[in-house]
């Protein structure tokens, strides 16, 4: 985990940079909300049904506020949310959103709606059982909106939400079920890679525009990383050792220069108090698989 901090914490730079210059006062505390998958989950699916928990050792042994004890993260220790926050500045990390009595810490702290086996579209996952489709989680959100109303007015939440950081990590989960073969008797036809591509965008931007409808300003939104190098999909796809699915991660590098070009359109119509910035997760992984022993 150290080394992969080194690698971040020049992303967390750039990221600290173009937040805090961007609409905030001289100085950059923020509060943080998190969206996203099992990449970013603090704990939320241990509080639903679902095949895809975190619950037991050996997650969480490197996690030194619960003393090595699972939390929920998909992790050893702290997921990549928590790494970035705390790079930011962040002082703690956002309870998540089905933790009992979290409501009041969403004006302190933030928080954390993030799911494992979820994804973009509501249908990833339905193998797990149990997961919380990105739509769903700012469904949740707009539920502690509502709270935030009540005990501050509708001024100074949006005020407060000017100044928030808004994170969304997900979409992997909708690339890994997309490549799975078909099971028979669950049998449909895939439509074509593009067509897939298309969907994926146009429920991320539905999302985008609620978060700012309810008053978020500023966004980091992470591409999806080389899954095509993952051990599942290298076994998925028999490959040798060593080998990575070229077809798999030319699908994500379609994805994520999408996901670039909608950022960009996004922060040109949304004006000048938005700003969305896009987290290559991509380029960060391929360089430690390619250079794996600078880091250790």
């Amino acid at each position: 985990m150290e080394s992969f901090e080194v690698i971040l914490k020049p992303i967390c730079l750039v990221i600290l940079i173009v937040l805090c210059l961007h609409a905030m006062p001289s100085s950059c505390n923020f509060t943080s909300f998190v969206f996203g998958d099992s990449l970013v989950d603090a704990g939320n699916n241990d509080y639903i049904f679902t095949l895809s928990k975190a619950d037991s050792p050996p997650y969480g042994i490197d996690f030194t506020p619960s003393g090595g004890q699972p939390t929920g993260r998909f992790t050893n220790g702290r997921t990549i949310a928590d790494i970035v926050g705390q790079s930011l500045g962040a002082k703690s990390f956002p309870p998540p959103y089905l933790a009992p009595n979290t409501e009041a810490q969403a004006i302190l702290r933030g928080i954390n709606y993030a799911s494992g086996a979820s994804g973009i579209m509501d249908k990833t996952g339905f193998f797990f059982i149990g997961r919380i489709p990105l739509g769903e989680q700012v469904s949740n959100f707009e539920q502690n909106r509502i709270y935030m109303v009540n005990e501050m007015g509708e001024n100074y939440t949006r005020k407060f939400l000017r100044k928030a950081i808004f994170s969304l990590t997900i979409g992997s989960n909708d690339v890994l079920n997309y490549i799975q073969p078909s099971i028979p008797f669950l049998r449909h036809d895939k439509v074509s890679p593009s067509t897939f591509l298309d969907f994926m965008i146009s429920n991320l931007t539905l999302q985008l525009e609620r978060l700012h409808e309810m008053g978020a300003r500023k966004f980091i939104v992470v591409g999806v990383g080389p899954l095509g190098c993952i051990p599942f999909v290298r076994a998925l796809k028999l490959l040798g050792s060593g080998q990575c699915s070229s077809a798999v991660n030319t699908l994500i590098q379609a994805y994520n220069h999408r996901l670039k070009e909608l950022l960009s359109r996004l922060n040109q119509e949304m004006g000048p108090e938005t700003i969305f910035v896009f987290a290559n997760s991509y380029d960060v992984f391929m360089d430690i698989i390619a250079n794996y022993h600078q880091y250790g």
